[in-house]
């Protein structure tokens, strides 16, 4: 299996905040031989690895000093605006994919073109999710791990109902038929889901919803990037599909809202109040983590078929460098030791998530990882948003119309078409 040399995606974990007025960061310790670095996220494993692994090796080879923050995801677009707006923005800053087009038009990041191309060609062919990170052509961001979602199952609830642990659904009609074995009742209420998507947020349904969009052969804008394309037949089609699963007398899904996202032990899946359920490889993760004795039973499906076999996915968070930061190649030199081998190994060990090199895809202690193998397997099936400055903001419109519908508020080919009426607004003054 090799691993994909993608087309543009974006990580949907990136908030609005973008305009930004960037200062370099030696300014912010006043010692300009200080490199300052900002990850996104609190997960223990990574601060760890960071922190006495990464930086001390790092520092040894180089002439410079490393300082590193943490920054929670829901305030790292505010923490970095009050930081740009103060001068004492970092020189090095994570971030999803859906920020790049925005740091770009505002001219607050590194074009990075340069660096890479004084690596050998093997180097930069290496790099799987390299073209995610590019906007109108120019690289700006490193992506430094991938993501996407697949069906887990538990195989104990397969075996209990009849069904071959080996054999998960391949279409959406197995999926429907597999869900409606597996749901139990008591009356008129589900008391286990056969099957669920992601439902802590909007956005997290949004992104079930691409999925299946995706599958069906649909798009979300066109190719000029100036017009939503979701309210398509494949679009309608899809977002059916989904609000079936929680609505109506055959319903097989209940729990939006219910935590999910990195639910760990309380996941439903875990719980036993899912025996199917569309997730990412993080969430997975952190099942394996909490509840090694469930995850014992939970197996990970290849994408879902319709027109094709796609899933949501595609480079995950990754690493900008400050346009106005005055240690940019040591900047970059800290990024290039990231990525490296041996480092994109373990980061994606601690983090979870695909590796951002093509060559780990034949390791055989990330393919034997259950929660990082099967998505490796799939990443050719991986698509994602594509880097526009405005798509923070019409994936938030989608991302209301598919909650709507999938609370049954709505039907599906208003909730599209309301949706993509609006978009279009927004990407026109993009």
């Amino acid at each position: 299996m090799k691993l994909r040399r993608s087309a543009p995606v974006a990580l949907s974990l990136a908030a609005a905040g973008l305009v930004l007025a960037a200062c370099g960061s030696g300014e912010a310790t006043g010692d300009s031989d200080v490199l300052n670095v900002w990850f996104p996220g609190n997960l223990s494993q990574e601060i760890a690895w960071v922190n006495d692994e990464l930086v001390p090796a790092f520092e040894a080879e180089h002439d410079v000093e490393v300082e590193v923050e943490f920054v929670d995801w829901a305030d790292v677009s505010a923490r970095l605006s009050t930081a740009f707006a103060g001068g004492t923005a970092p020189d090095v800053f994570g971030h999803g994919n859906a920020a790049a087009a925005g740091y770009a038009a505002n001219d607050r990041v590194v074009v990075l073109d340069d660096y890479l191309a004084d690596l050998p060609p093997e180097e930069v062919a290496d790099l799987t999710f390299l073209d995610d990170g590019k906007v109108d052509g120019e690289q700006v961001i490193m992506p430094l791990r991938g993501f996407g979602f697949l069906l887990a199952y538990r195989a104990d609830a397969f075996a209990d109902a009849g069904l071959d642990p080996d054999d998960p659904p391949q279409t959406w009609a197995d999926l429907r038929s597999t869900a409606e074995t597996l749901t139990e009742r008591d009356g008129d209420t589900i008391t286990r889901s056969g099957v669920i998507m992601p439902a802590d947020n909007p956005t997290s349904m949004s992104q079930a919803f691409t999925s299946f969009l995706f599958q069906a052969g649909g798009s979300l804008v066109d190719g000029d990037g100036t017009t939503a394309t979701w309210n398509s037949p494949e679009g309608v089609e899809a977002l059916e599909f989904l609000a079936d699963l929680y609505n109506g007398d055959g319903a097989v899904a209940m729990g939006l809202g219910e935590a999910t996202s990195g639910a760990g032990a309380q996941h439903p899946l875990a719980t036993g109040r899912a025996a199917m359920a569309l997730i990412d490889e993080a969430t997975l993760k952190s099942i394996h983590e909490q509840a090694p004795e469930v995850a014992e039973q939970i197996r990970v499906a290849p994408p879902l078929r319709a027109a094709a076999a796609a899933a949501f996915g595609g480079a995950g968070n990754g690493l900008f460098i400050s346009a106005d930061s005055e240690l940019q190649d040591q900047a970059w030199d800290f990024i290039e030791f990231l990525l490296r081998p041996e480092n994109a190994k373990a980061y994606v060990q601690a983090v979870g998530g695909i590796p951002a090199r093509s060559s780990l895809a034949t390791d055989p202690e990330l393919a034997d990882t259950p929660y990082i193998g099967p998505f490796m397997e799939a990443v050719e099936s991986f698509h994602g948003n594509p880097n526009l400055e405005a798509w923070t903001q019409v994936r938030d419109v989608l991302a209301a119309g598919v909650e709507s519908a999938l609370r049954g508020a709505t039907p599906a080919e208003q909730a599209l078409d309301d949706t993509a009426a609006e978009a279009d607004a927004l990407l026109a003054a993009d």
